[in-house]
């Protein structure tokens, strides 16, 4: 059955990347790019020259990665400064829905498998969308803004962070703003070199697609 999952990676202190963030410091500066090394302990590259996990846990949650992603979606401004992960995302080429409030001209979207779609129409919308193409797998919520809308329209069946021992000290929070408080369930913890992986299950009931539709969009950073 089709999950929607938040998979993040975040500092210790919550910071999904650090300040001033964009195409010079994809994940900002005070040291941000840290919160990734996890995927680079090992010696071996696994499927592509980005994922290098040390055997043991952090492998084995690339390859869950792999294994569990039927699509993903994502902000505008993860978006832009990917630039659009060349028209395939690193992981299967899953399709990859992005929320904005103005999609890019036609001719400027790179072409690839992960048939890039924008939605503007809200999360619920992108979704929605996202469930059509995913199959049996789960939907990857790889953004901090569609993570946070997502929890508050009671969409996430369950959160997943890889916990990096850094303090980034500022930056992009994966779960600030939030309207209200989110009840989670653990599920799983594994603690693997740079990073701890914690899976907690979403303890609330959600809102159908006609009701959180409603939900006037926030604007998507990440």
């Amino acid at each position: 059955m089709t999950k929607v999952v938040i998979d993040m990676t975040m500092s210790l202190d919550g910071f999904v990347a650090g300040p001033e963030d964009g195409k010079q410091h994809p994940l900002g500066t005070h040291g941000g790019h840290h919160i990734f090394d996890w995927y680079a302990t090992g010696t071996e590259d696994y499927r592509t020259s980005l994922f290098r996990p040390a055997p043991g846990a952090n492998l084995d949650q690339v390859k869950l990665m792999y294994v569990e992603a039927g699509a993903y979606i994502f902000g505008r401004r993860t978006y832009d400064i990917t630039d659009g992960w060349g028209g395939a995302h690193p992981v299967n080429g899953a399709p990859v829905f992005v929320l904005t409030h103005q999609p890019p001209p036609a001719e400027d979207v790179p072409k690839g498998p992960s048939n890039l779609t924008f939605v503007t129409d809200g999360i619920a919308s992108a979704i929605e969308q996202a469930r059509a193409v995913a199959g049996d797998k789960d939907i990857k919520l790889g953004g901090a803004s569609p993570g946070k809308q997502a929890l508050a329209a009671g969409l996430c069946d369950e959160v997943l962070v890889h916990v990096a021992p850094f303090l980034v000290g500022g930056g992009v929070r994966l779960f600030d703003e939030l309207a209200d408080g989110v009840q989670l369930e653990k599920l799983s913890v594994s603690d693997g070199p740079m990073a701890t992986h914690i899976r907690y299950r979403v303890v609330r009931q959600k809102m159908g697609f006609r009701e959180a539709g409603k939900l006037r969009p926030a604007p998507s950073r990440r």
